[in-house]
């Protein structure tokens, strides 16, 4: 990855925080997680705190003034300029299922605005960074989005099978309907780092949290792609958000259509 950018130094702490999260996520991938169930049925392990914990002391070691906002713990002060939303584990199911396909996410959104973003594979080691106006990256390979259409490629979607048997978002109905070809695999940032890629063509979930889309938000920006919520709105980090497409572009608007 290379950038001549303001941000550079955010972008060493990030990256250097996404390995050392990657080392953890490698430690207990096939040892003992102690494993827990929050209070909204998710799971968490011991390797998501350590983890959230550590990005929290790192990132205001750097950068004092800032906040942190975490899927499992955030900083004290949350009302700041700057914030960065960490999700730890981003996949933590197949994490605990014994699926490699578990990553580090980190992004800094300045005034509402995805700014940078760090997204860690340690399975693969592969390091996404993106940097506003700077383009995006997969380690040394700019990432450039797919030329897809919703025939030709393929729509990633929720794994959630209780949600897709008993009230399936009108989304994956239609979807269906429509003839699209659709993706089923666990981990939304995952699926949305092949959308950088230009491996897939988009991925819609109306289930997500700002500390799920901030980095991949930059990243896939900076790939040329598209993201907004699924009923085509920007996405607002202060006021928060529960649902988000991540696509090309070129089958954005017809995502959107589909959603509704």
């Amino acid at each position: 990855m290379i950038y001549e950018s303001e941000f550079n130094p955010e972008l060493e702490v990030a990256v250097r925080v996404a390995r050392q999260a990657g080392n953890v996520i490698l430690e207990y991938f096939d040892s003992d997680q102690q494993r827990q169930t929050k209070e909204d049925g998710t799971p968490v392990t011991i390797a998501d705190k350590i983890i959230n914990h550590m990005a929290i002391q790192e990132i205001l070691k750097a950068f004092p003034d800032d906040g942190v906002v975490g899927e499992e713990e955030s900083s004290e002060d949350t009302n700041r300029k700057r914030l960065w939303f960490c999700d730890p584990i981003d996949g933590t199911k197949p994490f605990t299922w014994g699926v490699p396909t578990a990553v580090f996410s980190l992004g800094l959104v300045i005034d509402d605005k995805p700014t940078l973003g760090v997204v860690y594979d340690p399975f693969l080691d592969h390091m996404f960074t993106g940097i506003i106006g700077h383009g995006s990256y997969c380690n040394d390979e700019r990432l450039k989005v797919s030329s897809d259409s919703l025939d030709s490629g393929f729509i990633a979607v929720t794994t959630d099978m209780k949600r897709i048997v008993n009230s399936p978002p009108v989304y994956v109905t239609n979807l269906v309907n429509s003839g699209a070809n659709i993706a089923g695999f666990s981990g939304g940032i995952y699926k949305s780092t092949l959308v950088a890629r230009g491996r897939i063509a988009a991925y819609i979930e109306a289930k997500v949290a700002p500390h799920d889309i901030a980095a991949i938000h930059t990243i896939v920006t900076e790939a040329g792609g598209r993201v907004s919520s699924i009923n085509g709105q920007p996405l607002s980090y202060t006021a928060g958000f529960t649902s988000a497409i991540i696509s090309n572009g070129i089958v954005h608007d017809k995502l959107i259509e589909l959603a509704v």
